[in-house]
């Protein structure tokens, strides 16, 4: 059984690589824009994009630290299913799609604020 601070690091494993994914099609949506000042858009979002893949990283050195594997597996029955094995323990996660969207969502303005 994950406690807060495992199920923390758990729920960083799954949206930080989301965050970066939805930030990273923005950088390439406003590059192909026609906007005056593209430049500052396109550092923000940069400098968010290398914030998440070092928070990442730290996240990911942490679970090793403390023994978390996650699996990710696949979509079914309108959830993404997630496998976390932790000392030794199997923990089954269910996420509904719309209701990651709305937490990396929160992960989002959480970074670019």
């Amino acid at each position: 059984m994950l406690n807060k601070e495992e199920l923390k690091l758990v729920k960083h494993y799954i949206y930080l690589p989301l965050l970066r994914k939805v930030l990273e099609y923005d950088n390439q949506k406003i590059k192909e824009t026609n906007l005056k000042f593209t430049a500052p858009y396109l550092l923000l979002i940069e400098k968010t994009i290398n914030q998440v893949s070092l928070d990442l990283g730290k996240v990911k050195k942490e679970m090793l630290r403390k023994g978390i594997t996650v699996y990710n597996q696949g979509k079914g029955d309108n959830v993404c299913k997630y496998l976390i094995v932790c000392r030794g323990y199997r923990e089954n996660m269910n996420l509904f799609p719309h209701l990651m969207k709305n937490e990396v969502l929160e992960y989002m303005e959480q970074y670019l604020s």
